[in-house]
């Protein structure tokens, strides 16, 4: 399993949010780090192999909210070693569907796969109504490639389950089923795997793969009974960096590290740290001049938070830096406040960015706040 990392267009346009996706066999946070900031990521999409789950783990290092959203399990058959059984319902009627077929295709997915649970439905910042548009633009995206097929299933003249497939390397795969509500049961599920088997089987086709998540174990009853045996299982991990998007009207404050902030700060803390007043010290720490003390840049956040936006009445209910460069005395920086989630009762999610004049990261801030009215 090759790691690949990239910018997904069509998730970022569906989610109105900058969305990467990435499969890798390990962990690298060193590339997830520079692909996620390079990008001003929302939202990774990251997959890994089952058996690689303990590196997880190592997502702490870049200091994000992460957490695991399901696990996909792949099985697999072989045309060689198994006999592909004979349809049960010999009044089903399978064509391939075309562009004339879109309404119908859209309609049957609405239907079925309203309110089906899958790693999207996870995490909170994704809209409901994207998921399901997600799949009906998946599957109509299967009309227009040489190497997929989208199959319509039919009882006399009314549409009642679809297939889409595809074919890589060699090896076809069932990528979506679905039966109508009123037409579940009898066997129709298994005659539309067993119709896609004999079909690529008759291609020259050897083997055929299938997923789900491992919570669905009806349809592995019914694969398995089909010859299929589970063969991979991938954790999936969505990474929430949240780096861009925001539901209400980004906010934007300049601030210049002043002398005075220096020695205020130290004063109340008493962090006389000399790399802060000594222009020298800070050069053998590897700075190319005095520094800030890095909580400066959270009593601005404070004073932001407090006094303009969310403002008055608003109070910490926790918060998270992520310190990625210095703040160097006598240059001003610029903080941008954007908010990812909101409720009807008060409670921001605000990030702030921190960046230098020449755009670059310093600071990301994540706070909860609730503003009492």
């Amino acid at each position: 399993m090759a790691s690949k990392y990239f910018y997904s267009e069509l998730e970022s346009k569906r989610f109105n949010m900058n969305i990467v996706r990435a499969s890798a066999e390990n962990i690298e946070v060193r590339e997830l780090s520079k692909t996620i900031y390079s990008n001003l990521t929302d939202i990774v999409f990251l997959r890994v192999p089952s058996s690689k789950g303990f590196q997880m783990q190592e997502l702490n290092k870049l200091g994000f909210e992460y957490f695991q959203t399901d696990t996909l399990v792949y099985y697999i058959v072989d045309f060689l070693k198994y006999n592909i059984q004979d349809l049960r319902n010999q009044d089903l009627i399978f064509k391939k569907a075309t562009a004339n077929d879109t309404q119908v295709l859209r309609g049957m997915v609405e239907v079925i796969f309203e309110g089906y649970t899958n790693h999207y439905f996870s995490n909170p910042y994704l809209s409901k109504e994207g998921i399901l548009e997600g799949y009906i633009e998946w599957v109509l995206n299967f009309l227009n490639e040489e190497t997929k097929e989208v199959f319509l299933v039919y009882r006399g003249e009314t549409p009642i389950a679809f297939a889409t497939c595809s074919l890589d390397e060699g090896v076809a795969e069932g990528v979506l089923y679905g039966v109508m509500p009123d037409y579940s049961g009898g066997g129709i599920y298994s005659d539309i795997i067993r119709y896609t088997q004999k079909y690529y089987q008759a291609k020259g086709v050897e083997k055929m793969k299938v997923s789900t998540q491992v919570q669905n174990y009806a349809v592995q009853k019914v694969w398995a009974r089909e010859g299929f045996y589970m063969n991979e299982s991938f954790s999936t991990i969505h990474i929430n960096s949240l780096l861009n998007y925001s539901v209400e009207k980004v906010h934007s404050f300049e601030y210049l590290v002043k002398e005075s902030d220096i020695e205020s700060y130290a004063q109340a803390s008493k962090d006389y740290n000399e790399i802060h007043f000594d222009v020298e010290a800070a050069k053998k720490s590897g700075f190319k001049d005095r520094i800030a003390h890095g909580l400066l840049a959270t009593g601005e956040i404070s004073r932001i938070i407090g006094t303009e936006y969310p403002g008055v009445g608003s109070i910490f209910m926790n918060y998270k830096n992520i310190f990625l460069a210095p703040m160097y005395l006598n240059e001003s920086y610029r903080f941008v406040v954007t908010t990812p989630f909101k409720t009807e009762k008060g409670v921001y999610i605000c990030v702030v960015k921190v960046m230098d004049k020449n755009d670059k990261l310093v600071v990301v801030s994540y706070n909860q706040v609730l503003k009492r009215k």
